[in-house]
């Protein structure tokens, strides 16, 4: 196998097994009496050691390249802390087997964004066009996943998990070394990454923004079953999400060399803010499933653009742990914040001001990023707008 098709079926697999487990995990904890809070705590702790645990491990991978050994060891250890959490029940023993999972799966995704832009770079293709395979897996998943629950029960997103994780483990075995290394010390080159004015700023953006991202990813679920949605039809809904990825995915190269990578993060951030305001208004499952066709239009073109944007600054060979970083600030201290904050608000407000806070919080975000690019440090460093 090839690179590209490696990395696309790596993307494929892994976002298969998380569309069987994240839309589904947090109904598992509700019914086994976790309250909104206790289910943020959960989801919080999760993205922070996963978050800070990806940096130290992308950082070995980039120093001594056991990329595709650091990915197997992930693979074969994520499945075996899901099936711990199948078999618990009460909140103090969820916390320690929480933590293990995000150990195992931290380093997964710095690990396929790296392959998978190598690998877009030398066969002359878009970042989008091959993480596109994760939007695919992810989309059978979920509404598979959603039908065999409601059909038997909620056991089976466990099930689905380590199935899709063990074919995974297969198409890892393919993987190619990668060519790319340091060419100055590792510490060098992150001080110059982290220097450079247009990442902190971006930084700072990606944060605001997907703080409400985070929130609203671990109550989607549960606001869905509130307005009388069952199993099936929470699972159309995220598969209707991952759907809309799926040509902004494949036409984000060409929408960045119209506008860039920085325009196509405006037009992300105004869209989820968009979306959260519209759910804000919403009590009809139907139109729930119909607010996630802007999903590709908020996430998917974040994801592409975010990735792109910070890669045109990373030097060479530090590639996966620039984008640890990246996933470190959108998916482990906003995912955090979001979590927690999320949690609160659920307990302790509706969800129409739930989903109207955090669409203010990403107009915010959307605000900070777009005076950015006016500053005068943007010609010095060549950021584009």
């Amino acid at each position: 196998m090839n690179g590209l098709l490696t990395a696309r079926a790596l993307y494929f697999c892994y976002y298969m097994a998380l569309g069987s487990l994240l839309p589904y995990l947090n109904l598992y904890y509700e019914r086994n009496g976790l309250s909104g809070v206790q289910i943020g705590v959960l989801s919080g702790l999760g993205v922070l050691v996963s978050s800070a645990a990806a940096v130290l491990w992308s950082a070995i991978a980039d120093r001594l390249k056991i990329h595709r050994r650091m990915l197997i060891v992930s693979v074969i250890a994520a499945p075996i802390t899901v099936l711990l959490l199948g078999r618990t029940t009460s909140f103090p023993l969820f916390v320690p087997i929480v933590v293990a999972y995000a150990l195992s799966i931290a380093a997964i995704v710095p690990l396929l964004d790296g392959t998978a832009l190598e690998a877009a770079q030398l066969h002359g293709r878009s970042y989008g066009e091959v993480r596109v395979g994760g939007s695919i897996g992810w989309i059978i998943s979920v509404a598979l996943v959603g039908v065999l629950i409601q059909a038997f029960d909620i056991h089976w997103l466990f099930y689905s998990y380590v199935a899709c994780m063990a074919l995974m483990l297969v198409f890892s075995m393919f993987q190619t070394r990668r060519a790319h290394s340091l060419r100055a010390p590792w510490s060098s080159n992150l001080r110059v990454l982290l220097s450079d004015p247009t990442v902190v700023i971006f930084l700072i953006g990606v944060f605001i923004v997907m703080v409400g991202n985070g929130a609203v990813q671990n109550f989607f679920s549960l606001y869905l079953d509130g307005i009388g949605a069952n199993e099936g039809i929470i699972g159309v809904a995220w598969a209707v999400a991952a759907l809309s990825e799926i040509p902004v995915m494949i036409l984000a190269g060409r929408l960045m060399r119209r506008i860039g990578a920085a325009g196509l993060l405006k037009v992300a951030f105004f869209m989820y803010a968009l979306r959260w305001l519209l759910l804000s208004f919403i009590q009809q499952p139907i139109w729930a499933v119909a607010a996630q066709l802007l999903h590709g239009l908020s996430f998917a073109a974040f994801l592409t653009g975010g990735v792109t944007y910070l890669s045109e600054r990373t030097p060479e060979g530090l590639t996966t742990t620039a984008q640890s970083i990246f996933n470190a600030v959108c998916y482990g201290a906003a995912a955090l914040a979001g979590s927690l904050a999320g949690g609160y608000l659920y307990d302790h407000s509706s969800m129409p001001i739930f989903f109207r806070i955090f669409s203010l919080t990403t107009f915010a975000g959307l605000g900070i990023f777009w005076l950015s690019s006016a500053r005068p440090w943007k010609a010095a460093y060549g950021a584009d707008t």
